[in-house]
């Protein structure tokens, strides 16, 4: 199937381009993720628009309290940001374990989140931050919790002429964050179960604490019950073990080929624990 694409180089040049084209709309910034859809013929015949020179859509800065990261960011830049380091430390975990050297150069934290796959590396991080998807089209913005962004696998709230602007991340002091993930190989291989935790502790309590969940739904998943354990707990070895095992009756994955429903039970409760340990020291 051939393939004409529209560079723009400017939102109005996109909008207007849009505008003058018919739908479905195909934005193309890294390519990582559409190209391997695209070779599998799980593309219809689209307009396509390539958005990866629009400046509006790169960068990362602190704004109005809270860390903007452009959608059109790569992975490698999110990673090694001091910003990202120091208010989103699970998402620079994350970032820096998503695919390979080639991946993390080119493929965007815009295009991760797009699609609405609950395996995308970035989202459990993104859910434990309280992250905010800005989407943007000629007729306005608006904001969608991350949470919020997809309706089901490969299924999101993004109208076909909206785009993915920015993601924003409210700025908490004294924050921290763990990534971990669990695949049939260390690099290149879809997660079977991800989590990530972000958390502030202040003399045994926790003030703020969340923990996303990848590949054990149909979309980003908090485990809601096991965050009241330890908010209300605190930390301390009764409290954790109590989260750990709360947290695999309230998750319902499937079995797929790349792992079963019950190992992804289990190992939701060893990745907790790996994952507050790491932060805080030892509980046990």
């Amino acid at each position: 199937m051939g393939i004409s694409v529209k560079r723009c180089t400017a939102l109005p040049e996109l909008f207007q381009a849009v505008k003058a084209s018919q739908p479905p709309y195909m934005y193309l910034a890294g390519g990582t993720d559409l190209m391997v859809l695209l070779k599998a013929n799980l593309i219809p015949d689209s307009s396509w628009f390539d958005i990866s020179d629009i400046p509006e859509l790169h960068g990362i800065a602190v704004q109005d309290g809270s860390l903007v990261i452009g959608a059109g960011t790569p992975f490698d830049e999110i990673y090694t940001n001091s910003d990202v380091q120091k208010y989103a430390q699970a998402l620079a975990e994350a970032a820096a374990n998503v695919g390979g050297p080639q991946i993390r150069a080119r493929g965007t934290i815009g295009g991760n989140i797009a699609n609405g796959s609950p395996a995308a590396d970035s989202l459990p991080a993104l859910a434990s931050l309280g992250a905010q998807v800005h989407l943007l089209s000629e007729r306005g913005g608006r904001c969608v919790p991350i949470e919020g962004y997809a309706l089901g696998n490969r299924r999101t709230v993004r109208a076909e002429d909206e785009i993915i602007h920015s993601i924003s991340i409210p700025i908490r002091a004294n924050i921290k964050g763990a990534w971990k993930a669990l695949g049939a190989r260390k690099a290149m291989a879809i997660s079977k179960i991800s989590l990530a935790v972000s958390a502030v502790l202040e003399n045994g309590k926790f003030t703020y604490l969340r923990i996303g969940l990848g590949s054990v739904a149909a979309t980003v998943k908090r485990a809601a019950e096991a965050e009241k354990v330890l908010l209300s707990g605190g930390w301390n070895c009764e409290t954790l073990q109590e989260a750990c095992r709360v947290i695999q009756t309230e998750i319902s994955p499937i079995d797929d080929i790349r792992s079963t429903a019950e190992y992804r039970k289990a190992m939701s409760g060893i990745l907790l624990g790996d994952a507050m340990q790491s932060l805080f020291g030892e509980a046990c």
